[in-house]
């Protein structure tokens, strides 16, 4: 058998019950945060949020809230909160969310440091394709929900409602640099959305099985992620 692969995993991860407490220790990529958010009060409730500051304000990171991520992210909100890291002089993202604002979090980076509008770097449909010209802000995803996945890659799905495009934007340059995975902040989910993430995670393994690109390495991931 004739093997050839390129294997990139850069995220940091930190997983565990009560790992959300490491992250004012960690070595952050920067010393302003655009905490990027839902509007939905989840992470208020669980506790995450309150955790989330407290955790950045020992680590000595300043932090301006951006909480207007919905559930399929579109283009406009995308761009207003690139605006609002500018106007801020933030230098890194903290994602604190589920898949949408781990999504979100993608593109808002490229386009808090890169001019023009995120259909510019697209690839598909009105998309112009254009290479990033400036890398994007560094992402500390912090994940309150299962099964995405979206907190160790660089692709999210943006909506333009004028053209009425759905489309996964992404860099590899993008990727999240430290992901904090503590299964305690998932504690609040309805049991019913927890097995729909069990299921989107059982997918998205079986589709690494079923892939043209499978590697001994993939599918050692996949295999032990199915079980």
């Amino acid at each position: 058998m004739n093997m050839n692969f390129d294997f990139n995993n850069p995220t940091k991860i930190l997983f565990g019950s009560g790992k959300l407490n490491e992250l004012g220790s960690q070595p952050l990529p920067g010393k302003k945060a655009l905490l990027l958010m839902s509007g939905g009060k989840s992470a208020k409730v669980s506790g995450a949020y309150d955790r989330t500051l407290e955790q950045l304000h020992k680590a000595g990171v300043e932090a301006a809230e951006f909480a207007k991520v919905m559930e399929n992210p579109v283009k406009e909100m995308v761009m207003a909160g690139a605006a609002f890291a500018k106007e801020n002089g933030c230098d890194f993202i903290v994602a604190l969310g589920g898949g949408a604002v781990l999504d979100s979090a993608v593109a808002v980076a490229a386009m808090a440091t890169n001019p023009g509008d995120l259909w510019d770097y697209v690839n598909g449909g009105t998309g112009k394709g254009q290479p990033l010209i400036n890398p994007g802000l560094p992402i500390v995803a912090i994940t309150l929900t299962a099964g995405t996945g979206s907190e160790v890659n660089c692709w999210g799905v943006i909506s333009n409602l004028e053209p009425k495009e759905k489309i996964g934007f992404g860099y590899q340059e993008l990727t999240p640099v430290l992901a904090v995975v503590d299964p305690e902040l998932m504690k609040t989910i309805p049991a019913k959305y927890t097995a729909y993430q069990g299921f989107d995670a059982l997918f998205h393994n079986t589709e690494v099985m079923m892939s043209n690109g499978v590697n001994i390495l993939s599918e050692t991931i996949a295999l032990s992620a199915i079980e």
